[in-house]
């Protein structure tokens, strides 16, 4: 991965959540970089807190090495944690909900199996 060229196209600065908020454009070669890899990239281009920054939104164009990324840089994590909070406990509810899914659906055969 390897981000050729990145420009912000918009910039807000949110003073009620402490934040600014970026729509930057991006040119890539190679396969589509990860968020980590794009997260990187944009923090040492842009000069931004690497840990204080949330990818939300990123998309390509298809067929295109282009895409577009909308980011999120707090001032502080106190900041961060506040208003990302339901966004950082995603992907952790994804991972514990499976395992009650399968469960679920194991109690749900069984039971057609019980009726036949």
């Amino acid at each position: 991965m390897a981000i050729t060229n990145a420009g912000i196209e918009k910039e807000f600065d949110n003073k009620l959540l402490k934040r600014r908020e970026l729509l930057i454009s991006l040119e890539f070669e190679g396969p589509t970089p990860s968020r980590a890899e794009m997260k990187k990239a944009l923090a040492d281009k842009f000069n931004l807190k690497e840990e204080n920054m949330v990818i939300v939104r990123a998309g390509q164009e298809f067929g295109i090495r282009r895409g577009r990324v909308l980011v999120h840089e707090y001032q502080d994590k106190e900041a961060m944690k506040v208003a990302q909070k339901h966004t950082l406990a995603r992907p952790n509810a994804k991972k514990a909900a499976q395992p009650q899914q399968t469960a679920t659906a194991s109690a749900a055969g069984a039971q057609n199996e019980e009726k036949k």
